[in-house]
């Protein structure tokens, strides 16, 4: 059976007329255009309009503003943009703003219509908007983008309670009337007017859902600006049938991206490839899901016991929120240790962890236990990208293996004594010049001084030196430490180390001993924030000796959360 496709150009004053009502369908992605998208399209169209004035304003080029991909059947207005809904949305928002920066009302009156259709009793035709967006944001859309003075009400929302669709909607919008607003009156009326008359799209249009997602799929592979994930959403969503069944699934799958916020769900899908291929991406992520997980062979399967346990697992990571009845304080603290650590590749392995017993805190305790250990020795120890892929390809299989059995997955996470030595020698080397992981041992060992489950509220300490690095002539300090080269030896080790809650001034860190504890270590109550801190107030003098002391004290410490 053949289907139609057309293809033709259409100016904004055609396509957002009756003769088109848009659909944004709900297994579209969210709308992701951020300020810098939108500013540049509105650039754009200034530099196309130049110098322009009323007279002259038939002569200057037109502006393509690429193609749009829709589902209409012939005759018919309803359209469901496939390919297109960024550049739709930000011209809607654009005309909104045009309408409420324009003082001619007849060309207010316009732009309005073009926004929304009242109703037409005399020819039957219900009021209804020219583009409606996804369910989940549609009411948002209206009230503060397409109602009559709807913009208004944009600088009273608070941005931080929006998802990142209407943050992007409301932040986009007032941008847009920002820029607008510091045009010259005529100048606005003559963008309204090379907007609507002189800028085109070609509308590539087809009766079913089929051939658009073909079409669609043909736009991807040659370069259009999507992410895996938004591809991915496509091949599975096309793949559900029968189309009732397609639209539930598609908004639990929006309720996942949205509980987790773009950019997350993108590495989601990044960390579901890593489940199934446990090496290195050799080809793009995309191209292995669709290789190795087969998702367009098993779509539900997909959302149901994939995308939807391991999304909600990825939340209570990245927030560290486990939810139980008894205390959770130990897991969330897990958590938020895992949460410092520099790299990802832990975070497919605490997936399975998490989906898998979320429902048994002491299992789940157990297995973050040796994972944490296992991702903060391996970062401390510097284990390379290639060695990290091979260490935790072989913890996934032990969890795939295991069931619900969480001993051989522990046993498999348990550090090895070459990794632990490689971690060892790092904190017990020249740990202040190692600026990728100085920080985190120290508050890992201040964590452990404390008997804490959870780091320091503090996010950002600094790592400064009781010894200084250059201590001034004649004083205390080279009295203590005569030989360069001791002092050269033990200067920037854990020993001579603590943490401050914020760094002052380079003057105050070569005072004598007593002074610099009292006003460089000290709050202004004369207590220290850090457990670390404060066994260095405890101290008489500062001597090598005494350095050594507590580097081998502060060691094993730091050993002990290793290999308790």
């Amino acid at each position: 059976m053949s289907v139609s496709i057309s293809g033709k150009e259409a100016r904004i004053d055609d396509l957002f007329s009756r003769d088109f009502v848009f659909r944004i369908p709900p297994y579209q992605r969210p709308y992701a255009w951020e300020t810098a998208q939108a500013g540049e399209l509105l650039s754009d169209l200034l530099d196309a309009l130049g110098n322009t004035s009323q007279a002259t304003l038939d002569h200057v080029a037109p502006y393509f503003l690429g193609s749009i991909v829709i589902i209409k059947a012939e005759g018919r207005p309803e359209s469901d943009v496939v390919d297109g809904q960024q550049r739709l949305t930000t011209l809607t928002v654009l005309l909104a703003v045009l309408r409420a920066e324009i003082d001619d009302a007849d060309m207010r009156a316009h732009l309005l219509n073009m926004i929304y259709e009242p109703e037409d009793r005399l020819r039957r035709r219900p009021a209804r908007y020219r583009l409606s967006l996804r369910e989940r944001d549609e009411g948002f859309f209206r009230k503060h983008i397409q109602n009559d003075g709807a913009l208004d009400t944009l600088p009273d929302l608070n941005l931080k309670q929006l998802s990142d669709s209407q943050r992007n909607l409301a932040c986009n919008a007032m941008l847009l009337r920002e820029r607008v607003r510091a045009l010259p009156l005529e100048r606005r009326v003559l963008l309204a007017q090379y907007l609507v008359g002189h800028c085109f799209l070609v509308v590539v249009s087809t009766p079913t859902f089929e051939s658009a997602y073909r079409i669609f799929s043909v736009l991807n592979d040659r370069g259009l600006d999507l992410s895996h994930a938004d591809v991915l959403k496509a091949d599975v969503l096309g793949a559900i049938t029968p189309e009732s069944e397609r639209e539930a699934y598609a908004k639990r799958w929006e309720q996942i991206e949205e509980n987790l916020g773009r950019d997350a769900f993108r590495d989601l899908m990044s960390y579901v490839r890593t489940l199934f291929a446990r090496k290195k991406v050799e080809k793009s992520v995309l191209a292995e899901i669709r290789e190795i997980v087969k998702p367009t062979g098993r779509p539900k399967w997909f959302v149901d016991d994939v995308l939807e346990p391991y999304g909600d697992a990825l939340d209570v990571i990245h927030t560290a929120s486990y939810p139980t009845d008894g205390d959770a304080a130990a897991i969330n603290g897990l958590l938020t240790w895992l949460g410092r650590i520099d790299n990802v590749d832990w975070i497919p392995a605490a997936l399975v962890i998490v989906s898998r017993w979320q429902g048994s805190p002491e299992k789940l305790e157990i297995a973050l236990t040796a994972l944490e250990r296992l991702a903060s020795v391996l970062m401390v120890g510097r284990a390379d990208i290639n060695d990290r892929i091979n260490r935790y390809a072989g913890v996934l299989a032990a969890l795939e293996t295991c069931g619900h059995d969480v001993e051989p997955a522990r046993k498999e996470m348990t550090p090895r004594p070459g990794e632990l030595e490689d971690a060892c020698a790092v904190a017990e080397g020249d740990l202040y010049l190692n600026t990728k992981v100085r920080a985190y041992v120290l508050l890992r060992v201040d964590a452990a001084l404390a008997e804490s489950k959870v780091p320091n509220s503090d996010e950002n300490p600094t790592v400064e030196h009781v010894l200084p690095q250059s201590p001034p002539a004649n004083s205390e300090w080279l009295s203590w430490w005569p030989d360069a080269a001791v002092r050269e030896e033990w200067t920037h080790r854990l020993g001579n180390l603590l943490l401050l809650t914020r760094r002052k001034n380079a003057q105050a860190s070569n005072y004598d001993f007593e002074k610099k504890k009292n006003t460089y270590f000290c709050t202004r109550g004369g207590v220290a924030n850090f457990p670390l801190t404060t066994q260095v107030l405890k101290e008489k003098d500062w001597t090598p000796a005494v350095v050594q002391r507590r580097q081998e004290e502060l060691a094993g410490v730091l050993k002990g959360t290793w290999v308790g």
